[in-house]
């Protein structure tokens, strides 16, 4: 995810603020950066999976669904162009009191706070991670996946931190490349979306009484002989969304979402173009 349009300016900072020191000390202010994140993302992790506890598995899954699958959707139309739309997020100059303390605590600190409002925008994807993490209501499976995901996000940045220690400034290549990225990403995002938003969430009903759900889990059931398939235990829990959306709506939704952006966005580009 270091390369969404939201987090790939984390690399802008701490690449330039390794690159002015030694190599040492740029090595430790990147690894005390990239701690940073983790141990931001390692809190969201512990704390978040309580509000499963509360609400019921199969409900937290499905807000889940429809909370992340929905802002990934919606971040993607507005990365390709098709909606303006501009996320809260901070945008303002460091507090005054991580500018006070010295570099290692100073950078530390960056990573703590940054890894907590994203640079310019909050980071969608991520909230499709803290979402599942709400809906698994394991304390240990939300801070185990919150966590990897933070060393996920810190090791490209302590990459590209070394490399440009030892002389090598890739941040110039990825800003070369950032538009492609960011348009396969934007695709990527409202795919993602959409079966999130409906089979995960706001449908899942359907998809788990569909025959390619049937056939897809006795499929990976019978290849593993058994060990690998879907749990039931959340057959026996009940939930008032699905009892209320009328399930049998979901093929036509998923369809829906899919296809009105790629007509959407042929019919836009042209004029894009143009202008």
């Amino acid at each position: 995810m270091i390369f969404l349009p939201c987090t790939l300016p984390l690399a802008f900072i701490i690449v330039p603020i390794a690159m002015n020191q030694s190599a040492k000390k740029g090595l430790v202010m990147a690894l005390l950066f990239g701690l940073g994140m983790i141990i931001t993302f390692s809190i969201y992790g512990l704390i978040f999976p309580q509000i499963g506890r509360i609400t019921g598995l199969l409900t937290a899954n499905v807000i889940a669904g429809i909370i992340g699958g929905g802002l990934a959707f919606v971040f993607g139309l507005s990365e390709l162009g098709l909606i303006k739309m501009k996320i809260p997020g901070y945008e303002g100059p460091l507090p005054s009191f991580i500018n006070k303390q010295g570099d290692y605590l100073k950078v530390f600190s960056m990573g703590l706070i940054l890894a907590n409002v994203g640079v310019g925008c909050p980071n969608p994807v991520f909230y499709v991670l803290l979402t599942y993490a709400i809906s698994s209501a394991s304390i240990l499976t939300g801070w185990s996946l919150l966590a990897i995901h933070g060393i996920g996000r810190a090791i490209p940045l302590i990459f590209l931190a070394v490399l440009g220690i030892l002389g090598i400034n890739a941040t110039q290549a990825i800003a070369k490349r950032a538009g492609s990225v960011r348009k396969w990403t934007a695709w990527g995002l409202i795919i993602i979306g959409a079966i999130l938003f409906v089979i995960t969430g706001l449908f899942r009903g359907w998809f788990e009484e569909s025959p390619m759900h049937e056939g897809w889990n006795s499929l990976i059931s019978t290849l593993t002989g058994g060990k690998l398939q879907e749990a039931e235990k959340l057959s026996t829990e009940t939930s008032i969304i699905l009892q209320t959306v009328p399930q049998w709506l979901g093929p036509y939704v998923l369809a829906a979402m899919i296809i009105i952006p790629i007509v959407w966005y042929n019919i836009k580009k042209p004029k894009q173009e143009v202008g």
